[in-house]
């Protein structure tokens, strides 16, 4: 079977889908969308022309974005979703850290950060492991651990507050 072809589509709002069509389900595809008239009339119907030429595939997913355009991203995933088909959002940060499915899987995290006083949200690992969990954090402010570092090297107090003085710490 030959590859199908994988693409982003932007809706009417300009928020972008991605999409994977199977040669072996195109026809339902476009039909499910309410695309297979408009490109029956353009001959690009068939799937396998995207794969005659560059030419013929850009054509294909030029149309294509045309007709995603038409409908909201939700519009479009929802039909392809009922239909089985490999689809989905693009998220922005924003959106993605409101996704019901990032967040059951604790990919987006609130913690504490100790300098601004409040709770941020981070990303998650999106490894799950029992013996070892993740422990995220905030990263250290620049210079933050100098002192300790220079300590455990031997720098006594003097000579880390002259290179303090210095500013090259």
């Amino acid at each position: 079977e030959r590859p199908g072809i994988a693409a982003c589509f932007n809706d009417c709002d300009g928020k972008p889908l991605a999409i994977q069509f199977q040669p072996r389900f195109w026809k339902q595809a476009i039909e499910v969308l309410g695309f297979f008239e408009s490109l029956q009339k353009e001959g690009l119907d068939d799937l396998g022309v995207a794969f005659e030429s560059e030419d013929k595939k850009n054509q294909i997913l030029d149309h294509l974005g045309r007709l995603f355009a038409t409908n909201t991203r939700d519009h479009w995933l929802a039909i392809l979703r009922d239909a089985g088909m490999v689809c989905a959002p693009v998220n922005t940060l924003l959106e993605a850290a409101d996704d019901p499915n990032i967040v059951e899987n604790n990919y987006v995290q609130e913690i504490l950060h100790p300098r601004l006083g409040k709770n941020i949200k981070i990303h998650g690992s999106p490894w799950k492991f029992s013996e070892t969990p993740s422990n995220p954090g905030v990263a250290p402010s620049l210079g933050e651990h100098n002192e300790e570092i220079l300590n455990s090297l031997g720098y006594d107090d003097g000579a880390i507050a002259e290179l303090q003085d210095k500013e090259v710490i």
